[in-house]
């Protein structure tokens, strides 16, 4: 099991034998000594019982989210519902910066808005999850500010290669409107891995 420390961010791995089954627990981080949360791991199905394969991201467990949002007014009420969900909230100043911390984390959700770096961080943000490996990217809810289309437009989501469109008048619904996409997110993966395990590609 690989591990990311949220408070030095260090990285590191447990054998999976290490693990205790079917109970969660708690491992001192070896650098800064910070208790990390280890989720239990859960027993497999034995024959015959119906195997389902859970979507990574858990409403129990303690998603990171980034905020790419240049207005001042709009990225702190991003960051305040954002954390009041009960998210690690984190924030990039510009595209680079955004780019070096999605380098080295995983942020289950990232949300943006087209003028973020001078209109030049959404293309590189999307051109970088354009890149990912696909395992990695499907753990990834992106979310687009935009006045040019309408909020959940299926269509210039697809045409932006983010997941969901957000309009800056709904900004005011943005604590339902992330909780209905980050649960859409993770019940569409769920089925969509278990697909794949049916099928054998997983």
């Amino acid at each position: 099991m690989n591990i990311i420390c949220h408070n030095c961010h260090a990285k590191f791995t447990i054998p999976d034998h290490k693990v205790p089954r079917d109970k969660a627990s708690l491992l001192k981080c070896p650098q800064c000594k910070e208790k990390i949360p280890i989720p239990a791991v859960q027993q497999q199905p034995s024959v015959g019982e119906k195997a389902i394969q859970p979507f990574p991201l858990s409403f129990k467990e303690r998603l990171n989210a980034l905020v790419c949002i240049d207005g001042r007014d709009v990225k702190n009420k991003a960051v305040s519902i954002i954390g009041q969900m009960g998210l690690n909230v984190e924030t990039a100043s510009d595209s680079n910066r955004a780019l070096d911390k999605m380098e080295y984390h995983i942020y289950h959700l990232v949300i943006m808005d087209a003028a973020f770096d001078q209109n030049k961080g959404v293309p590189r943000i999307v051109d970088r999850m354009n890149t990912i490996d696909m395992s990695l990217r499907r753990k990834i809810c992106l979310v687009l500010i935009t006045s040019k289309f309408n909020t959940n437009d299926d269509m210039a989501a697809l045409h932006f290669s983010v997941n969901y469109i957000l309009h800056p008048d709904d900004i005011l619904h943005l604590e339902p409107f992330l909780s209905k996409v980050l649960a859409k997110h993770k019940n569409f993966y769920t089925v969509y891995n278990d697909s794949l395990k049916l099928t054998g590609k997983a």
